[in-house]
């Protein structure tokens, strides 16, 4: 009724499992994606999600690496940290500006076949040099590549964000159901309109690590690596604690007295012209030391 032409197209086969838990949920999905190891687990706002998953498998007393790390891994080597991207920059003048959370960055750190990646910030990302979207919701994105946007209840209308997520879960439980799984569906068609994950990530990627795309200059500096691997270079490096026991020393620039130039107080131009030589020009001596 909802999503059946979409099933047809794509040859979706449902698969339903029942649980009791809703940490059960959880190691139910992650199993599956275990067992199918693709190259990307992709979620659209992954800094909403992946707090509310930890924070679930914590609640039920079950360490996240042992659900995120892939089973065929040792217990003693498995591991899972989420590093969560800047979500605030400051300006040179101090400012203190949020970052959208477009704009972010989020990496997953687990031994799995897989790697975790927000297909919303990947989405801007690639289109660094376009025009920013009034939008990157969903939605929104679906609906600017004509694939009809998220799916809608009429049932629901009148309802908006959390209160309608509520009413659903409360009153039409299967068609919630339906409705996260076309976001999965949507957000396959989508890839296969634009490409961002089967081909443009990997490939601007280049050498670098999936970690490193929201930097240009980190990405430039690991292609440079391997063109200086080539041609039999190395790289010339310097400390990063440039200091001697004589910087001590030195005078701040803090708390000094300022003054306005000299120039601006006296004339005190050379003289340099041999026909007049009272006039003051506007060549004067400067020393730097």
């Amino acid at each position: 009724k909802y999503i059946g032409e979409h099933v047809e197209r794509r040859g979706i086969k449902w698969e339903v499992i029942f649980v009791e838990r809703e940490v059960d949920i959880i190691k139910e999905c992650f199993a599956k994606c275990h067992d199918w190891k693709p190259d990307f687990v992709a979620i659209w706002n992954i800094n909403f999600d992946i707090p509310k998953v930890i924070t679930a498998l914590e609640k039920a007393g079950i360490h996240p690496k042992d659900v995120f790390s892939d089973p065929s891994i040792p217990p003693q080597y498995r591991h899972f940290r989420y590093k969560q991207g800047p979500t605030q920059k400051v300006t040179a003048s101090g400012l203190v500006t949020p970052i959208k959370p477009s704009a972010q960055w989020h990496t997953v750190f687990c031994p799995s076949s897989f790697y975790f990646i927000d297909a919303m910030c990947a989405y801007r990302h690639i289109r660094t040099g376009n025009a920013e979207e009034p939008s990157y919701a969903l939605d929104a994105i679906l609906k600017k590549h004509n694939l009809g946007g998220k799916l809608k209840f009429e049932e629901a209308d009148k309802y908006t964000k959390l209160e309608w997520h509520q009413f659903m879960q409360e009153n039409y439980p299967l068609e919630y159901v339906i409705y996260n799984v076309f976001d999965c569906v949507a957000m396959e068609e989508l890839d296969e309109v634009t490409s961002d994950l089967s081909l443009t990530l990997p490939l601007f990627s280049g050498c670098s690590d999936f970690e490193n795309f929201k930097s240009q200059p980190r990405r430039l500096a690991d292609n440079l690596h391997y063109f200086c691997l080539e041609n039999g270079k190395v790289f010339g490096t310097t400390s990063d604690e440039m200091q001697s026991d004589l910087d001590k020393l030195s005078l701040g620039l803090e708390g000094w007295i300022i003054t306005l130039p000299a120039h601006l107080v006296m004339d005190n131009g050379l003289k340099v012209i041999l026909e007049d030589p009272n006039l003051c020009t506007n060549i004067r001596a400067h020393v730097g030391d």
